[in-house]
């Protein structure tokens, strides 16, 4: 679709992304699955992870489709609705030890607090490069680094006129990064976690910010704010240079305090 491929290239060249931005879509009727489509356990004989997905399509441009028998990792197939968890059953109960959490009643609660998809509503997940992807995504993942997550949080900024707000987990980076964009339509930050690092091969470097696929126009906006005031992410440079040059605003705003003012430049407007 048109505005995929225009936020693609926003990006691309805004932050100069390495790799594609990710579309994902939660699939209910599998007639609109691509017939280039990848089924793991199909194609490949093998089951994987959900981040292997994801890592295949922004590594390799590949459109991967997940059913609920192709996953080999648990976390996503309670999030993404493939299966259901409830408290008391074996399997929640085999969860409590191993959530990372001594206390059995808060690692109960925190199993439920667990931001998830209704249990059979979905078929399966589809992924693929944003720029050359063939659906309308419900959430757009891109893999950055820090600087380039600091250029893309200003350009939301431009829009939304308020701060980003998002929680961390050590692990499930899929669930607490993701699934609360398409719950909540909320931009979430999150990094990457054991699995995503050892089994997708994943930077260790790497930020994750997702993006509601009801937002994405509010996004490319923001993205176009930054590139009309050519603040892309090599704007900023390192240096160490004391009384350096500052915006106008500086100035103005240390007259105002009574303290020194000092050597300066414009920066564009946002409008």
């Amino acid at each position: 679709m048109e505005q995929n491929k225009r936020i693609s290239e926003l990006l691309k060249n805004t932050i100069g992304q390495r790799y594609d931005a990710m579309a994902l879509k939660m699939i209910s009727d599998e007639a609109e699955i691509p017939e280039s489509a990848v089924y793991p356990l199909r194609d490949y004989g093998q089951h994987m992870a959900l981040c292997q997905a994801f890592a295949l399509s922004r590594r390799e441009g590949k459109t991967v489709y997940m059913q609920k028998q192709d996953h080999w990792c648990w976390a996503p197939l309670i999030a993404y609705g493939q299966v259901e968890l409830k408290k008391g059953t074996p399997a929640f109960n085999e969860l409590l030890p191993v959530i990372g959490i001594n206390d059995p009643d808060a690692a109960g609660a925190f199993i439920e607090s667990m931001p998830h998809l209704p249990a059979g509503k979905y078929k399966g997940i589809l992924t693929a490069p944003l720029g050359t992807s063939e659906f309308q995504p419900d959430v757009v993942v891109i893999n950055c680094n820090n600087s380039e997550l600091r250029t893309i949080i200003m350009g939301i900024k431009t829009q939304t006129g308020t701060a980003m707000k998002t929680e961390f987990d050590a692990i499930d980076s899929c669930v607490w990064g993701i699934i609360p964009s398409l719950t909540k339509g909320e931009y979430r930050v999150s990094f990457p976690d054991p699995g995503d690092f050892t089994n997708a091969n994943t930077n260790e470097n790497d930020v994750i910010l997702s993006v509601p696929g009801n937002r994405l126009e509010e996004f490319e906006k923001g993205l176009n704010a930054l590139k009309y005031m050519g603040m892309k992410h090599s704007f900023f440079q390192m240096n160490m240079e004391y009384d350096f040059a500052r915006p106008v605003f500086y100035n103005n705003l240390f007259k105002a305090w009574g303290l020194d003012e000092g050597r300066s430049y414009m920066i564009p407007a946002m409008n």
